[in-house]
């Protein structure tokens, strides 16, 4: 055993280059496939979704673009031949803690089948953010939810078919809250397709389930959209949510399918028909119908289990039951420690520690280059235009710290090297196993293989094979661990992804059978490599027309002070600078301000009543804003505050209110209800209120920013802040 596996200094530098390759160019996994074979009609749905956004105005909830948008979706449900219902009502989202989020949404819903319960429910939502058209947030979903309802509205299905486009999506979840609280049809859903986008193009993913979701993993679509029970529990962590967040809790099963490739182009005006990717429509359509009619086919009773799962490749899915997948990896583990003992006797202590080493300077040196380019470039998103220069810097790195360890070391054994690197693997995933479950498919599809090889390792005959069949193991991890780090680094961005080269390590590591051992001139060739892609970091341009830097422009006025404001996400370009004075130094709030003119001030606060009783004292205002997109109240001390009420609706705030917020021309007239403790100290409130887009002095500003910035979000916008001063209690 001792004897395996050795091999010649460039066997090995030679897989560590194609490695290196791999993880830079990302050839599978990550991109929408060029064409798959399906029914579903993307230019179909793309020419509907032409006709909806008309204009490409952004369509913010509640305004009049989004009237007109909402009037052409209409038109086109209809012209399918169905009868769509809208539900209008007032509602506030009290998902955040301390928070009433508030709009008045009009959800549009028909079935495409005859009515029904336990319906399979396609969710998307037809408004914009006040930035942008959203032609794939979220018009990538209305358009393939619509011709979804074509294909099978002829169809005969075991289950009911409905589908629910949300409004008020960017406000807070409120349209999807609302649905979930006081629409009927809610109690008829017993399963829910929902789409997203948070970019342009890409590859679908299916990144949310339930819990269990044993029926949901068997609804995955075909063809398959990059699906892994890891990134799954990583979503679960993150502050992120969608429609799915208020719709899970009517105990629903459940996928959430988006596409996030392109991001800097989320919720800016490059959201727009141009930059929507027909392969991106087309996989996203393709997988989203699937999954629609396997969940119609099937019925939603009756146990089910936990299950994780990944696709490899996208040719096959990998699922196991959650326990089973536990008692793979700890057999592994076992098999990975036998198969380290049959290596030999020399420095089995030390070595054991090598992977440990390889993984931290790796890793760690990775980490170190990203933090040293993020400290020397002025922008905050450095890697948005050439994202491939730092993916191969960071790699580089990696590799280059992995393989000096591995030199250094003077490991004679690859095999016991990919051992015991196995064992850390395994040892890793089963401590994290309460966190992130779905850990375990990194190793599970790998582990049989790993576990064969120490079975070989007694059968003299058989001792030959050992070291393929680990390099087996190697082939199967990389075809789930480089897709998967490629939508970490779509999801983190580049400048933030560093810590994903943790599975190239292991990668290298896995691979040292095949490669051989680790000599001095492999991290002398990864470290030149490291140098030239260092260099080439600092000369790449940050951004382009297509590759855009997130610059919005605010006209605040707070308190009769007025400036412009814009994030410190870098410096502040030449010609708006020379177009304002701006501070030399952005401020301690994150924003570089500049004087700017004041701005006309139509707002007015209305005390409409004012009483006690017994120790509670009731205070109703009106605060009018008559050109105002959206009105805020932020509470500070509001431990007073025992129930609030806005336009009449009393929202389940949680914990200790700070937060009030109205979208839409609705709110300005926000009429809002406070009952606080008669005798307590008033809190301190700051009224805020925003109108999209920007006077004359700001259009002027605005006509400044670079070709090569846009603005995102709430986009360029006037805010005036106000504090809002309760009285003091009635005499009496």
């Amino acid at each position: 055993m001792a004897e395996l596996g050795k091999s010649g200094t460039w066997r090995g530098i030679i897989v560590g280059l194609i490695l290196l390759a791999l993880w830079t160019l990302r050839p599978f996994g990550v991109d929408a496939p060029s064409s798959v074979s399906t029914p579903f009609d993307a230019d179909r749905a793309v020419a509907r979704l032409t006709t909806i956004l008309g204009d490409e105005r952004a369509h913010p909830t509640d305004s009049d673009a989004n009237d007109a948008v909402e009037a052409r979706l209409l038109a086109e449900i209809r012209k399918e031949g169905f009868s769509p219902q809208i539900d209008e009502r007032f509602h506030c989202n009290d998902i955040r803690e301390g928070a009433a989020i508030c709009a008045r949404p009009r959800n549009i819903a028909f079935w495409v089948t005859p009515p029904g319960d336990d319906a399979v429910m396609i969710a998307a939502h037809y408004d914009s953010v006040p930035a942008g058209p959203g032609a794939a947030d979220d018009g990538i979903g209305v358009a393939v939810a619509l011709e979804i309802a074509h294909q099978l509205k002829r169809r005969t299905l075991t289950r009911p078919v409905l589908v629910v486009l949300t409004d008020a999506e960017e406000a807070g979840l409120v349209g999807a809250a609302a649905f979930a609280a006081h629409d009927p049809l809610a109690k008829r859903v017993g399963a829910v397709v929902n789409m997203e986008a948070r970019g342009t193009t890409g590859g679908v993913n299916m990144f949310q389930t339930s819990s269990p979701n044993g029926r949901d993993t068997a609804a995955i679509g075909r063809p398959l959209p990059s699906a892994n029970s890891l990134a799954t529990d990583f979503y679960e962590l993150l502050p992120n949510d969608t429609d799915l967040t208020m719709l899970l809790p009517l105990g629903v099963d459940a996928g959430n399918y988006s596409i996030i490739g392109g991001g800097k182009r989320y919720h800016t005006p490059l959201d727009n028909l141009a930059h929507l990717d027909r392969n991106s429509v087309r996989h996203m359509g393709a997988t989203t119908l699937s999954a629609v009619e396997r969940f119609a086919s099937a019925s939603g009773e009756g146990a089910e289990g936990q299950r994780v799962y990944t696709d490899v490749a996208r040719k096959f899915l990998l699922e196991l039951p959650q326990i089973v997948a536990v008692v793979v990896v700890g057999l592994g583990l076992i098999a990975a420690i036998v198969l380290y003992r049959r290596g030999g006797t020399a420095r089995r202590v030390r070595s054991a520690f090598i992977p440990v080493l390889a993984l931290v300077a790796g890793t760690g040196l990775a980490i170190g280059v990203a933090m040293l380019v993020g400290a020397l470039r002025p922008e905050a998103a450095f890697g948005t235009a050439h994202p491939v220069a730092f993916r191969l810097l960071y790699a580089a790195a990696a590799l280059t710290g992995a393989s000096a360890v591995l030199a250094l070391s003077r490991e004679e054994n690859p095999v016991r090297g990919a051992a015991a690197a196995w064992c850390w693997l395994a040892i890793l995933i089963l401590a994290a196993f309460a966190f992130v479950p779905g850990l375990t498919i990194l190793a599970a599809g790998s582990m049989p293989l790993v576990i064969a090889a120490a079975a070989a390792a007694f059968i003299p005959a058989a001792r030959r094979a050992v070291p393929w069949l680990l390099v087996g193991a190697a082939i199967v991890y990389l075809l789930i661990a480089l897709p998967l780090g490629g939508g970490l680094e779509e999801g983190l961005f580049v400048e933030h992804a560093a810590p994903a080269t943790l599975l190239l390590v292991f990668l290298f590591l896995f691979c040292l059978p095949g490669a051989g051992r680790a000599t001095r001139p492999a991290p002398a060739i990864f470290a030149a490599i490291m140098l030239g892609a260092f260099v080439a970091a600092f000369m790449v341009p940050a951004y382009t027309r297509e590759a855009p830097r997130h610059l919005t422009i605010v006209h605040e006025d707070d308190a009769g002070k007025a400036t412009f404001l814009i994030d410190d996400n870098g410096p502040v370009p030449a010609a708006i600078a020379a177009q304002a004075k701006f501070a030399a130094k952005p401020d301690d709030k994150g924003y570089w301000r500049a004087p700017a003119p004041a701005i006309a001030d139509d707002g007015s606060i209305e005390i409409l009543s004012d009483t006690v009783a017994g120790n509670r004292r009731t205070i109703r205002l009106a605060l009018v804003a008559p050109s105002a997109d959206r009105q805020e109240l932020l509470i500070e001390d509001g431990d007073a505050m025992r129930n609030i009420r806005v336009n009449g609706a009393r929202p389940a705030i949680r914990g200790k209110p700070v937060y009030i917020g109205c979208t839409g021309r609705t709110c300005r007239r926000l009429e809002v209800e406070f009952e606080l403790a008669a005798k307590a100290k008033l809190p301190e409130i700051s009224w805020r209120r925003t109108r999209y887009g920007l006077d004359a002095a700001g259009r002027t500003l605005a006509a400044k920013r670079p070709a090569t910035a846009q603005p995102v979000h709430v986009g360029d916008r006037q805010v005036w802040i106000r504090p809002l001063r309760l009285p003091k209690a009635p005499a009496g």
